[in-house]
């Protein structure tokens, strides 16, 4: 499941960013410098978060666990607010799922490599959260644990992208693409739904999303693999059992981007909590479609 703009706008700026494309739709507001600009800051943004290069610092924080490593202001406010939805979401919610995710063969960017390995691992439970001291300005992970900050860091990254475009441009409608997790930096956006069974498939939902609000989808379907003792893997792994999660699909609107983000990948783990969101939700699993009345309201 992903969440498609419609062509409501008339333009679009687009790059690879984050293993995706992302792109700024616009009226004509938006100029090459601009785009460039945010462009850039998405680049610096992935250069400390990425698990995948070697001297970010992720990287960094993964090859001292136990200790503490001193990070940019930026990375300690990411890393106190993956802290905040290990606690808001009872665990459910997991940045320490690295090795977990190693162990089951997602060892590169897929922009790089298919994930795989040769046999898949024995399953455990994944417990633990980071530690941020303000004062050392360090973030610290248990021994024996790995950071992965993917979709948490890409929804921060398109909320701090739209914040920019809109402090500098007066573009009426904006909204930043951040492959398939969107922002709404100005304006009022209509957005298509993807049918997960069938990406060629008329759309399963539109819906309305207002100024300042992300949506954003997870799921099992477009990052998943074979491993050589046959066994099916993908990205999302349940923190309960240490093993790819259930599949399932959701899509979230929030006013805050990164709750979506989190809320959905809750969600696609724990389908059930859906019954407990205020925010405009939607899951798919064991092919059931459950919305909350939030999503009802915004649905065209």
């Amino acid at each position: 499941m992903q969440a498609v703009a419609d062509t409501t706008t008339t333009a679009a700026w687009e790059w690879r960013a984050t293993g995706t494309t992302w792109r700024i739709h616009h009226s004509g507001g938006v100029d090459s410098g601009l785009a460039a600009t945010i462009a850039q800051a998405v680049e610096r943004d992935e250069a400390r978060w990425s698990r995948f290069r070697p001297s970010s610092e992720v990287a960094r924080v993964n090859a001292s666990a136990g200790r503490p490593v001193p990070v940019s202001s930026a990375t300690l406010d990411l890393v106190e607010a993956c802290v905040y939805w290990i606690r808001s979401t009872g665990g459910v919610f997991q940045p320490l799922v690295g090795g977990a995710l190693v162990a089951w063969g997602y060892r590169r960017s897929l922009s790089d490599r298919r994930a795989y390995a040769e046999s898949s691992p024995d399953p455990r439970r994944l417990e633990g959260r980071p530690q941020v001291d303000r004062v050392r300005r360090t973030v610290q992970i248990p021994a024996g644990t790995r950071l992965d900050l993917g979709g948490i860091a890409k929804s921060w990254m398109a909320g701090r992208a739209a914040a920019f475009v809109r402090g500098r441009c007066d573009d009426p409608s904006i909204l930043v693409d951040a492959g398939g997790d969107l922002v709404a930096a100005r304006g009022r956006h209509l957005v298509a739904v993807e049918d997960p069974r069938d990406h060629d498939a008329p759309p399963i939902a539109r819906v309305w999303v207002g100024e300042g609000q992300g949506i954003a989808t997870s799921g099992f379907g477009r990052r998943r693999w074979q491993n050589g003792d046959g066994r099916s893997a993908h990205h999302l792994i349940d923190p309960e059992t240490g093993a790819p999660g259930p599949r399932a699909h959701a899509t979230v609107i929030s006013d805050d981007p990164v709750a979506a983000d989190v809320l959905a990948k809750l969600l696609t783990l724990r389908p059930g909590r859906i019954a407990a969101l205020d925010e405009a939700a939607l899951v798919m699993s064991d092919g059931v479609l459950r919305t909350t009345a939030a999503w009802t309201e915004v649905a065209e």
